[in-house]
Parts: C-alpha cells; structure tokens; sequence
C-alpha cells in the first residue's frame, strides 16, 4: 500500500509475524531509472523481510524493462508490475498506476 508499507513498517511486521511474502511500496519506473542521484527509499529493504517484491508502475514499456533490470539487480526476490490503481490522478493519466 502506498504511504504504509515502507522499509520501517515491514520491517515491524517481519518481526512480530513473518507474512509469506513482502511488498514494497509502489515505485515509479521512472524514478528507478534516473539514476544514482535519487534516493529510492521505496525499494530499500532488509533481509529479515524476505521473500521480497518490488512494486513498480509507469506506463513507458522501455522504462519498465530497464526497472525490472535495476530490480533484479538490487536482489528482490520478484517483481510485481501494478496495473489495478482506482485513484483517480492515477488512472486519468494511463498509467498503471502513474
């Protein structure tokens, strides 16, 4: 969930009651390939909170390849390409959900 399952959340929820799998919030492609000079707190996780997934979204199928790219770099254990967002900023512009 976006604003709520950030590093520090997931983090207290691995440690009172290991779910099956960890998500991250969600992360702009975009923002996964600009580079180093961005600060991804989004997809920072702890291996106590293994398996974990990355969130992504954006509608620009290059971006999406080269994330998908960076996310196996970082060592997720998947990738979950969100497509479902109801909000209305969101869906108004065509992305999923961007």
């Amino acid at each position: 969930m976006d604003g709520v399952t950030d590093a520090c959340f997931r983090s207290v929820i691995a440690s009172q009651g290991k779910p099956d799998v960890t998500f991250t919030e969600f992360t702009h492609v975009h923002d996964v390939c600009r580079g180093p000079e961005i600060q991804l707190e989004t997809l920072l996780y702890s291996e106590v909170e293994r398996p974990i997934v990355a969130q992504l979204y954006g509608k620009d199928p290059d971006l999406f390849y080269q994330a998908a790219h960076a996310v196996c770099e970082l060592g997720f254990d998947g990738l979950d390409v969100n497509m479902g967002c109801p909000s209305k900023s969101v869906a108004s512009s065509g992305s999923a959900p961007d």
